[in-house]
């Protein structure tokens, strides 16, 4: 009789301690909930989306053991290894049992092994001790057949290779260098345990995914421990993603060395935080930074990125315009971008971890940010290399294509319209351009209207509604392109967004329409849109925390501040703390 017959003895004890009953907190989550991003800090990795839902459903971490990679793409596939397993997404059977499947690891391990005695195929009979699998031509006996049907069974494990044998464990960190009673399957080994005996640990899981690992590695992005603040690729596609609705503000921040400079950035990272708000962003002008070939001018930046780095604020640092002098663009994009490699490289190295996302440009679909006059290519061309400066300074990090801002025009002397200038990119170069970023910036609008109206089925109640651009959800339109383009996967970020109130600028007379509690209540509600929604959405910077106190009353970034020019809150500021996140 097998040795392992005694654990049949204690099946009443497992079956009250196995992964059935670890997963009873899982069956009562929603589907959403176990799709959602979790971090498992000992390894430092990220698992979500439906491999983050098959783990869960199908023995968790008493099966699979934790993640010991991020996601990475393989033979067409995605795919991110475990302790015990290696996940594969298969697109083709979304929706479906097989939309994630195990790699056949216990049958790649035993290759070459099918003439040693365990291994061969045998003849026998199904009987109350043991299963037959003439498939494979082995049984399944006593206790380890009691822990296949217990614990997933042909899904999870796949039929026997081999009758049970013993065989010594590899060397740590794969195995305890021990000999075991051990039998093979497509997807696994199990091995006996006798001094767990009576425990759910009698019948345990070879450390494959681990084994595997070892002799054949993985890509070297995907060994990288990641940021427990940046949620991993998800499966689906791949592409890099924040946070399913981040909560920023955009802020002016100051990098002078007046002594007052410390107190008054703190001031700021102050009122983030008692808003519940966690991301900031805010702009570095190329010019300022890099005033000549390869001489850059960091240490401005270093003080802002030390504060906000040592209070736990997550950034997005926008590179903006003009140009320097010497890239000979006259402020705007420039066709040689040899330098914005450079400088992208530079600036993503010296703030790795610390930098969380980087956004190439800003409303380059303006002829005044984009050297006069509008056009997809030269952008293309430097979001390609501030995406490869970036990546290789920091692979961690996220790289935006630059925010557009919803103009209603297409005159590329004066500005080319968001959707229309989105779609032009997707078309540049066969599609090329979808390789250089992973999240999608973009402006909306807003005007005098709520931002549960949109042109032309629920137009707003104004002057400004007879154009999508008028809106702010002109961003599903935004979106439609991507989706349209293949991109569904990547995120949206809204970089800048808001409602001004009264207004004396020249081109915002519809702020006189909002008062202080319409910008309160419009701002709120466009984060439960969001959230209940909009799926696709990521981090969303309100326009703007604090312009109220360096500007004066006529300059058109006053009144869109949530702060009074006394640091005060205005009525935006407390719905915006007191809403729920």
């Amino acid at each position: 009789m097998s040795r392992l017959s005694r654990v049949v003895i204690v099946a009443v004890a497992l079956l009250l301690m196995s992964p059935s009953g670890l997963q009873s907190v899982s069956a009562q989550q929603t589907s959403h909930d176990i799709r959602m991003p979790r971090y498992f800090d000992t390894t430092g990795f990220w698992v979500q989306g439906p491999f983050r839902e098959y783990w869960e459903t199908h023995g968790g971490l008493y099966i699979f053991g934790l993640p010991i990679t991020g996601v990475f793409a393989e033979d067409g596939l995605y795919k991110q290894y475990f302790e015990r397993a290696i996940f594969e997404y298969h697109p083709d059977h979304s929706g479906t049992q097989y939309e994630v499947l195990l790699q056949r690891l216990g049958a790649m391990r035993v290759e070459g092994r099918v003439n040693e005695e365990p291994f061969v195929p045998i003849h026998a009979q199904s009987d109350a001790n043991c299963s037959f699998y003439a498939e494979t031509g082995h049984r399944l006996c006593f206790g380890f057949r009691w822990f296949w049907e217990t614990n997933g069974g042909l899904s999870n494990f796949g039929y026997p290779l081999s009758e049970e044998f013993d065989e010594r464990n590899p060397a740590p960190p794969a195995g305890d260098g021990e000999i075991h009673t051990v039998q093979y399957f497509e997807r696994t080994r199990f091995e006996y345990h006798p001094e767990h005996a009576g425990t759910p640990y009698e019948v345990l899981l070879g450390l494959l995914g681990t084994e595997y690992m070892q002799a054949h590695g993985a890509p070297a992005g995907a060994t990288q421990r990641q940021d427990p603040a940046l949620p991993p690729p998800d499966v689906t596609t791949g592409m890099l993603h924040g946070p399913h609705v981040g909560y920023g503000y955009n802020a002016f921040m100051r990098a002078d060395e007046r002594p007052d400079r410390v107190e008054y950035n703190e001031r700021i990272i102050d009122m983030m935080h008692e808003s519940g708000f966690a991301w900031l962003h805010f702009q570095v002008e190329w010019n300022q930074f890099e005033t000549s070939p390869g001489t850059y001018n960091p240490i401005p930046l270093d003080r802002i990125i030390q504060q906000t780095h040592q209070r736990g604020v997550k950034v997005l640092l926008s590179i903006i315009g003009p140009s320097p002098e010497w890239a000979g663009a006259a402020g705007g994009i420039p066709t040689d971008t040899s330098g914005f490699v450079g400088m992208t490289r530079f600036l993503a190295d010296r703030y790795q971890g610390r930098v969380h996302a980087w956004e190439i440009w800003n409303e380059q679909n303006l002829a005044s940010n984009a050297g006069g006059y509008v056009d997809v290519g030269p952008y293309a061309g430097l979001l390609k290399a501030g995406y490869q400066g970036v990546k290789e300074g920091d692979p961690n990090a996220i790289v935006l294509f630059g925010a557009l801002t919803p103009t209603g025009v297409d005159n590329p002397t004066i500005a080319v319209d968001d959707v229309l200038y989105l779609q032009r990119a997707y078309a540049w170069n066969g599609g090329e351009i979808r390789n250089y970023f992973d999240v999608l910036g973009a402006h909306p609008g807003s005007n005098n209207n709520p931002p549960d109206t949109m042109w032309p089925h629920n137009p707003g109640p104004g002057e400004w509604t007879t154009h999508g651009s008028f809106y702010f959800r002109r961003i599903e339109q935004l979106r439609q392109v991507m989706v349209d383009n293949g991109d569904a996967g990547k995120q949206i970020w809204l970089t800048e967004f808001g409602w001004t109130t009264a207004n004396h600028a020249a081109g915002y007379e519809y702020g006189a329409d909002n008062s202080e509690q319409n910008q309160a209540r419009y701002l709120v509600r466009a984060y439960e849109i969001a959230k209940t929604e909009w799926p696709w959405m990521g981090v969303m910077f309100v326009w703007n925390l604090n312009y109220s106190v360096i500007t004066p009353e006529h300059d058109e970034k006053h009144p869109w501040a949530v702060l009074h020019d006394d640091w005060s809150p205005r009525p935006s500021y407390t719905a915006l703390r007191d809403m729920p996140k």
